[in-house]
C-alpha cells in the first residue's frame, strides 16, 4: 500500500473540510481528486505532503511536487542548465530528452524566468521524471498551459512507471491519465475504479 489514508478529520477556518474521510491509493495508479470549488481538493495533497497522523505513507516513496505556482531555486539559469542538474548521461543525450520536452534549439538556452507556465511545467515535469520520483502529485497542471503542453505532458504522464495523484478540473485530462477517480464530496471521499467516463457511468446509475 503506498498511502493509507483512515479517519481524516479536518477543519480550515472553522470550516470543517473532512469527516472521517478514508481511502487507499495502490502502487502505479494514477488517480484523478476531482470535487467543487472549495471542498478541500488542494488541502488534502498539502495534508499528504506535510503529514498527518492519519495519513500513512509506504515505505521507500519519493514525492515530487508540482503545485499551480511552479517555482525554481535559480530562475536565471538556463533550461539546459537546470535540467543537467538532474540528468545523467552526455549533453548530446540532455538535449535529445529535452526535444522530447518541447525544448529544441536556442529554447534550451532561454532563462527560465523567462519562460511561459507551459514551458514552467514541461522543464519541472522533465526534472521529477529524471530524479527518479515514484510519487508525482500535481495540483491543476492543465492550467495556463497550450496544446502542445497538454499533449506532452499526457504522453510523459502515461509513461511514467510510479503513481500520479492529481487534482483537475479538466475531464478530457482525467480520462486519458485517471486509472482511479477520487471525489471529494459533503466533507468525505470516494474512490471509483477507471477512468472520468467509467465514473460518470457509475454515478449516472445511482441517480
Amino acid at each position: 500500500m503506498l498511502v493509507t489514508v483512515e479517519n481524516l478529520n479536518l477543519t480550515f477556518d472553522k470550516k470543517r473540510i473532512f469527516n472521517s474521510a478514508s481511502f487507499r491509493i495502490l502502487e502505479n495508479e494514477k488517480i484523478g481528486v476531482i470535487g467543487n470549488n472549495g471542498v478541500g481538493k488542494s488541502t488534502l495533497i498539502k495534508e499528504i505532503l506535510k503529514g498527518n497522523n492519519s495519513i500513512k505513507l509506504g515505505s521507500n516513496i519519493k514525492i515530487g511536487y508540482i503545485p499551480q505556482e511552479i517555482e525554481f531555486e535559480d530562475i536565471n539559469l538556463s533550461v539546459l542548465e537546470e535540467a543537467r542538474k538532474y540528468f545523467i548521461g552526455a549533453e548530446q543525450y540532455l538535449r535529445s530528452a529535452l526535444f522530447k520536452y518541447l525544448f529544441a534549439g536556442e529554447n534550451i538556452h532561454k532563462k527560465i524566468k523567462y519562460l511561459s507556465g507551459g514551458e514552467k511545467v514541461r522543464l519541472k515535469i522533465f526534472c521529477l521524471i529524471q530524479n527518479s520520483y515514484n510519487f508525482l502529485i500535481l495540483d491543476e497542471p492543465t492550467n495556463h498551459i497550450d496544446i502542445d503542453t497538454r499533449e506532452m505532458l499526457e504522453e510523459s504522464l502515461k509513461e511514467f512507471t510510479g503513481t500520479i495523484l492529481f487534482v483537475s478540473h479538466d475531464r478530457y485530462f482525467i480520462n486519458k491519465i485517471a486509472t482511479s477517480i477520487i471525489e471529494i464530496k459533503n466533507k468525505n471521499i470516494t474512490k471509483y475504479i477507471g477512468n472520468y467516463d467509467d465514473y460518470r457511468e457509475k454515478i449516472d446509475k445511482v441517480q
